[in-house]
């Protein structure tokens, strides 16, 4: 059997009971969402759409057992803000925004590791556990950490 043209609900009707029938109608149930990245909530969300199925002569009542897609995870979009400076220009960052002399005498006092990580690293993670304790440490808040990054990376 040759396939049928499906362009409005009539035909659709006349080939009811067919596997066609049944495959066309479970792809219009599969209209019935568009998915939707929402960064300001960081989560996806499944927005109600009858334009295809109204189409072709279809309402939502016509499909009563369709539900919502499974959403899913959400990731953030990605960031302006670098993941990555010189030891060079971290410095140049700190002594531009006149905290330099804070961190030395953060890592002054801190332990061994710390004092290694300073003094012998040649970049600087955003993500290293040493830039969370040194962020920690100077009071700088995540958007002014991200900043530093910024004005690092321009140097």
């Amino acid at each position: 059997m040759a396939s049928a043209v499906i362009n409005t609900r009539k035909d659709l009707d006349a080939i009811a009971g067919t596997p066609q029938h049944d495959a066309f109608m479970a792809m219009l149930a599969g209209t019935l969402w568009r998915i939707v990245k929402d960064d300001a909530a960081q989560a996806w969300v499944a927005v109600e759409d009858n334009s295809i199925i109204e189409r072709f002569g279809f309402a939502r009542t016509d499909f009563p057992d369709a539900a919502p897609p499974e959403l899913p995870a959400y990731s953030p979009p990605p960031s302006d803000v670098p993941t990555v400076v010189t030891m060079r220009q971290a410095r140049l960052a700190l002594l531009q925004i006149g905290r330099l002399n804070d961190v030395n005498a953060a890592v002054a006092a801190a332990d061994d590791a710390t004092k290694i990580t300073w003094e012998f690293s040649s970049e600087v993670h955003r993500n290293h556990p040493f830039v969370s304790t040194m962020a920690a440490a100077l009071g700088l808040t995540g958007q002014q950490l991200d900043d530093l990054f910024t004005l690092a990376a321009s140097l």
